[in-house]
């Protein structure tokens, strides 16, 4: 019952991203703004079809999880903002991933998976692998996609939005 009861503990805590909206969104005053969970989904479809389409030379199930996971620990530290189009704060981003990277530890560590995936979480921070590499353009591509729709659909001005997906 134990075993049973952290699982459900974990997909609860999972579920949060569901109902954590997304921060910029919100400072931007979008109407019915995305969710943690909606942007984490279509990350994950994009690298799925993505690694599939170019037949690239990468851990797909890798590149997957980072897509799924990247934004998980924000039901705990919360969307903490660290850049404003091409300005990022490389400090506060760097303990921005700290936290968070302890934060999918302690998630997944409901499931006695924490140390795993807390690696993987690590190694898409790096940036220095081919799956962190493709992952970071692939959340920035898909942030973009996000803000043409918003642009299109309500009107607004969110080109700060454009201004990182070509920058590492």
């Amino acid at each position: 019952a134990a075993r049973t009861a952290n699982y459900l503990d974990f997909f609860k805590t999972v579920g949060k991203s569901k109902r954590l909206l997304r921060s910029g969104w919100v400072r931007e005053k979008v109407n019915d703004p995305e969710s943690v969970a909606e942007h984490s989904f279509r990350v994950g479809v994009l690298a799925m079809v993505i690694s599939d389409k170019l037949n690239l030379n990468l851990d797909k199930n890798k590149l997957i999880k980072m897509a799924l996971l990247h934004d998980l620990a924000e039901v705990i530290t919360g969307d903490i903002v660290v850049e404003r189009g091409a300005i990022v704060d490389i400090k506060k981003r760097e303990e921005k991933e700290q936290i968070e990277e302890e934060g999918i530890r302690k998630i997944f560590d409901k499931i006695g998976q924490g140390k795993e995936y807390a690696s993987i979480f690590h190694e898409m921070t790096s940036r220095i692998t081919p799956e962190a590499k493709i992952f970071s353009q692939l959340d920035k591509l898909e942030m973009a996609l996000q803000a043409l729709e918003y642009e299109r659909e309500q009107g607004k001005a969110l080109e700060e939005f454009f201004m990182t997906v070509s920058l590492n």
